[in-house]
Parts: C-alpha cells; structure tokens; sequence
C-alpha cells in the first residue's frame, strides 16, 4: 500500500457502493460493507443493489440506505415488479446526492460510466472493460481468488486495513415467525437439514437421480427431517426428490419470501444445495454448508468461510466447459459422485 493511499477515505462523508448483483453476490460484500464502515465510522455508506436480490441486506448494520436498481427486465431473477426506470435517471438521482466517494464493484463499462456521472472525487473499482478513465483509482481483478479476497482489493487500494472477513445475516424475529408458522414442523423436526436443489441456471443442476442418492445417503447418517427450500418453480423438483427418497421432508418451495428464506436457514444445523445464492446464504446465517459445483469456478464462488466446503470434481472432462457452450448435460455434474456429497456432509456437521 503506498502512502497515498493511507488515508483517501479521511475525508468522505457520503460514500456510495455500487453492487446491482444477484443474490449470492450481493451477501458476500457484506465484509467489505462491514471493514468499510469500520473505516469510515460517521460516513453516510448507501449501497446501489439489485431490486430482488438488494434485501438480503435489510437490516444490515454497516449501510444507511438500499437503493433499488432497476433498468431492465432481461434478468428474471432480479428484476423490479415497478416501472423500471432508465440509466439517466440514476445517473441524475445519484448526482444529486453529492458523494465523496464511489465504490464501483460491478465489472461492467456501464458501471463505471454511472460512477463517473456521480461527480464523486473518488471513484475506486476494478480496472475492467476498458473503464479505466472513469475511475481515479482503477485495481487490479485477480480472478483467481474468492470474490470476497477480490472486493477487499478495492478496499485496500484506498487504505483500508481488513480487521475481519466472515459473513453475516440478519433475518428479524418477525420473519422467524413467519417462517415457523408457515412451517409448523419445525417445531418437531429434531435435527433439520436444507436442502436446495434447484438453481436458476440450468447449468449448475445436480441430476435428480444423483439427488436420489445423496438423501438416502443423508437419510442413513442423520435422523433428521429435511427442509426443501426453493421458488414456486420447484415445488415439483422437491416433491420428486421427497418421494423418490422416503425422507422426512417439508416442501418449503414458494412458500416463503427472500427474507424468510434467510430466517428458514438461520434455524438450520446442516446445509446442502447446488451451487447458488442460497448456498451463500445458508453460509452467512453460519449453517455449516455443503454446496455441489460442477462448470463454475469454486476457488471464486465456494460459500465463504471454514465452516463451509464445496464439492466438485475438476478431473471430470466436460464437453460443455471444453466447448464454452450449454448443453443439457453437464459430465462434470452428472458423474460427480453422490457419496462424495455425502461425506463431505457428515465431515462438516463433525467438526462444528
């Protein structure tokens, strides 16, 4: 760190964070939010979120405000039920609001054009897409990292030392309710175990058959009943898979909100799903988590955290991967192993 860069944030009363991601990406900028506000104790800190995926941060002690971003209805997963509004007319908003500093943690040129708009002295991101000339203080990405070791490089090109690095949540009393009367058995259930099979990429799916095998797997390890967690969509996925393996299992798709989704995990002692923003979030409600990877990197996107591992097998040859394109079976799922799933599972629920 030069010295600069030491003290850049000094002066910064209103500081902007520009993060319109989808779920799992939008919880793991919690530690960058929290060392941030360590840094900046008095500062305004708003924080530009996707229209969905941005609640995961209610509650969050670090941010003074959520603004919702919502240009587009190409991302169907994060998309505002609202007039969606166009690129100019945050670019104004934002404006007006006179920040000292922006915070660009989005990678795309249209990012840094936004954070340019703000007027802001200080406008810090990564050096990507040609956007150099937008930012005063451009960084490195190192893709080879987790994404929350990358976000603290942003952090540290301005001085910021990192203190802590786990993830947190912040599910409210009357959303555990909620949860718990929509969801009786929890009361009963004993030991509770999530699962999360659907993704909203079709590329991260595990193969239902694979599935099958990891709860009777689970089943014979754990006397527990299994909470299947998920989206209207995936009422019937959970279903089959409570079926087809005689588990005790409560079908939680579609019943609950984001929020309550969170609330459901908090209350969890083991977690297991596909790769996906659950999986993130189960780990940042400190249930130990188990999360299935097959194309997606997981040295970057494995749930963050000791507690948590990801599973994947990268000796598996995958035609898809090899290609760059989609195809409806992914070798590289598909032959992973169940019990490997299994025994990571017993491991972690062990060591906790």
């Amino acid at each position: 760190m030069s010295a600069s860069n030491a003290n850049l944030l000094h002066n910064a009363k209103r500081i902007l964070v520009v993060r319109y991601r989808f779920i799992g990406d939008t919880i793991l900028t919690v530690p960058f939010l929290r060392n941030l506000r360590q840094a900046c104790p008095n500062a305004v800190i708003d924080v530009l979120t996707g229209p969905q995926s941005g609640s995961v941060l209610e509650n969050c002690p670090y941010v003074n405000e959520l603004i919702e971003f919502d240009t587009t209805r190409f991302h169907k997963y994060d998309s505002g039920s609202g007039k969606k509004k166009n690129f100019w007319h945050y670019a104004f908003m934002l404006r007006k609001r006179k920040y000292d500093c922006v915070f660009v943690l989005k990678r795309s040129l249209s990012s840094g054009f936004l954070s340019w708009f703000t007027g802001a002295p200080l406008r810090i991101g990564y050096a990507t897409e040609g956007r150099n000339f937008l930012l005063t203080h451009p960084v490195k990405w190192r893709k080879e990292v987790h994404e929350v070791e990358s976000l603290f490089d942003v952090l540290q090109a301005c001085g910021v030392e990192i203190t802590s690095r786990e993830l947190e949540a912040w599910p409210s009393a009357a959303e555990v309710a909620r949860v718990k009367e929509e969801l009786p058995e929890l009361e009963t259930a004993g030991m509770k175990i999530l699962i999360h099979a659907a993704a909203a990429h079709p590329d991260k799916m595990y193969p239902a058959k694979n599935w099958l095998e990891v709860l009777n797997g689970l089943k014979d390890k754990f006397d527990a009943t299994f909470f299947f967690s998920g989206a209207k969509r995936d009422v019937e996925l959970n279903a089959e898979l409570i079926a087809g393996s005689g588990v005790r299992g409560v079908n939680a798709a579609g019943r609950l909100s984001l929020r309550e989704s969170m609330a459901l995990y908090s209350l969890m002692q083991l977690s297991v799903c596909v790769d996906s923003g659950p999986a993130h979030l189960s780990a940042a409600a400190g249930v130990p988590t188990i999360a299935i990877f097959g194309p997606t990197d997981p040295n970057r996107w494995r749930p963050y955290g000791s507690q948590h591992q990801a599973v994947f097998d990268k000796s598996i040859k995958c035609q898809a991967c090899e290609e760059k394109k989609s195809l409806t079976r992914h070798d590289c799922l598909a032959n992973l192993p169940p019990e490997k799933v299994v025994e990571a599972a017993v491991a972690r629920f062990a060591s906790v």
